[in-house]
């Protein structure tokens, strides 16, 4: 696959070729939200950790919400960049002549 700037800047890639980034971008929001759950359930799993005689590991849990933290971030920049990607094709596409 071409380089994703060039080929959303390039008029002639294919609107299938686009098509397939956008898809992309959106599968990768998906699996970083879902790592981001992932995180942030161990981080609860950590605070609910009944052992007795010790309080649970808070900043061990934090540790783990600031990774899911960072994966959720991943996981709306990869959807934001598909949403810009749609946008930037319809621009270049309403700015073309119809011959």
């Amino acid at each position: 696959m071409a380089d994703p700037a060039d080929a959303l800047r390039d008029l002639t890639t294919r609107h299938v070729e686009r098509g397939q980034l956008q898809l992309d971008w959106i599968v990768s929001s998906a699996e970083c939200g879902h790592q981001a759950k992932l995180a942030l359930a161990k981080a609860a799993e950590i605070l609910a950790d009944d052992i007795p005689g010790r309080p649970p590991d808070a900043e061990l849990a934090r540790a783990w919400a600031e990774v899911g933290q960072g994966w959720a971030t991943l996981s709306h920049a990869e959807a934001a960049r598909s949403i810009a990607a749609a946008a930037f094709s319809i621009d270049q596409k309403g700015g073309q002549s119809i011959s």
